[in-house]
């Protein structure tokens, strides 16, 4: 097949970045095939918003804590964990103009990057034959532009944000043949994988692939045509073939990429995690080359508890016993101040939910650190880095205003920040106005 490949950024693909919201298809795709969808209930896509605000220098004399992100005398918080993990944040191309505040934040804070929405297939693989790797070619140039910067792909099979036209086919009902989808993954794969090899250290190979409801993989009715369509290609009584394939293509594609499987809510749920577990476990047991396990974690103010969260890691890491040099990475990290069934559209954040944000990371923090000095943890990833670009504004509820990450909305350091660099100093930071 002759692949074409688009160079300019068009308005097209500027429009498809932002349907991500709710995982709307993209509108480049408008034919639709009964039953499949684009969509989830269960972990929606990151959108970002756009913004960055100049600031007046003269407000900030005599202050010590809510400071300018890029200030020289705030900590750099990549540096802070330099002995633990590597820190890291997803990011998008928009906010890598060199010179900005939102790329020297960027650099200045941290070491890893994770392309937030602009390598997700429909984007890149939009149609038959054509390839848009315009974004993610700005991505790989900061990269080379800034040796120390560590690049993560995210991600390359996804229920969610795969271009429709994947799953349709000349099988039942319109759909793909196992046959037509394993080679559109293979042409994805080793296309996309191969353009940047060397480049990209950690792949999000498959993400999301397990069930909230039953810890097994997605079916149908949870929007993945993956396992369904592709099914049981070695005759060994599972469907975890489709995963098993994508990462041997990445392998080959790629061999010193390390190869991450990805999923949300392996930190509170005790069934999915299991079911996850056994599965990769069976996977690495037979020779499967996955070198690492990402938890998302998407996480609340309230909720899970640090335990949960420490002892998720911990069984995780126990898979170390199959693969000595398994990593595990907290890949998507930020803490919504809103419980999941909480309607509201706007919370106060007073002092007393400021310090109830920066406790809850520095506790988080606190524990990272313990299990990174167990070896139990490589990479702690940030999705996103101020709150004017959170993905969970507005979602779940139109109209949400959210406050999640460690800089608010004119790039200034929250008292969460200091929460991670020192908790110590998280009353004088919510004192400090």
């Amino acid at each position: 097949m002759k692949i074409k490949i688009l160079k300019p950024v068009t308005a097209i693909a500027i429009a498809m970045l932002f349907t991500a919201c709710n995982n709307v298809p993209a509108a480049v795709v408008t034919d639709t095939v009964p039953e499949i969808q684009n969509t989830t209930t269960s972990a929606p896509a990151e959108i970002t918003t756009v913004g960055e605000t100049t600031v007046d220098e003269a407000m900030f004399e005599g202050k010590e804590y809510r400071l300018p992100a890029t200030y020289e005398t705030l900590p750099n918080l990549k540096d802070v964990f330099a002995d633990d993990f590597y820190l890291g944040t997803a990011i998008n191309t928009f906010q890598l103009e060199e010179g900005t505040d939102t790329y020297n934040l960027a650099l200045k804070h941290f070491n890893i990057f994770t392309t937030e929405n602009e390598m997700k297939p429909v984007y890149v693989n939009p149609s038959e034959g054509v390839f848009d790797f315009a974004a993610p070619d700005k991505f790989i140039a900061f990269g080379d532009a800034n040796p120390d910067a560590i690049l993560r792909g995210h991600t390359l099979v996804w229920h969610s944000q795969a271009p429709e036209w994947w799953f349709k086919g000349s099988g039942e009902g319109g759909r793909a043949t196992s046959d037509e989808l394993m080679a559109r993954m293979t042409e994805y794969i080793n296309t996309t994988v191969g353009r940047y090899k060397g480049k990209i250290k950690y792949w999000d190979v498959v993400n999301e692939a397990f069930s909230d409801s039953t810890g097994q993989l997605r079916q149908l009715h949870e929007q993945s045509y993956w396992a369904p369509i592709i099914g049981d290609l070695d005759g060994d009584g599972d469907e975890y073939d489709f995963i098993e394939q994508a990462f041997y293509l990445a392998r080959e594609a790629d061999p010193d990429a390390k190869l991450i499987i990805n999923d949300y809510n392996l930190e509170q749920d005790p069934r999915k995690l299991n079911g996850f577990y056994d599965a990769v476990k069976s996977m690495l047991e037979q020779g499967v080359p996955i070198d690492g396990v990402g938890i998302q974690a998407h996480i609340q103010l309230e909720w899970p508890s640090i335990i949960n969260f420490k002892m998720a890691i911990e069984k995780l890491a126990t898979l170390k016993e199959i693969n000595p040099d398994l990593i595990i990475q907290v890949t998507e990290l930020d803490v919504s101040m809103y419980a999941w069934s909480d309607q509201s559209l706007t919370v106060d954040m007073n002092a007393e939910n400021e310090t109830k944000l920066a406790v809850r990371y520095a506790d988080l923090f606190d524990m990272f650190r313990e299990e990174a000095a167990k070896g139990n943890l490589e990479t702690v990833v940030m999705w996103g880095f101020y709150d004017g670009m959170s993905w969970l504004n507005d979602y779940p509820i139109p109209g949400r205003t959210n406050h999640p990450l460690l800089f608010d909305r004119d790039l200034i350091a929250k008292p969460a920040f200091w929460g991670v660099v020192d908790r110590t100093k998280i009353d004088a930071a919510v004192e400090e106005e």
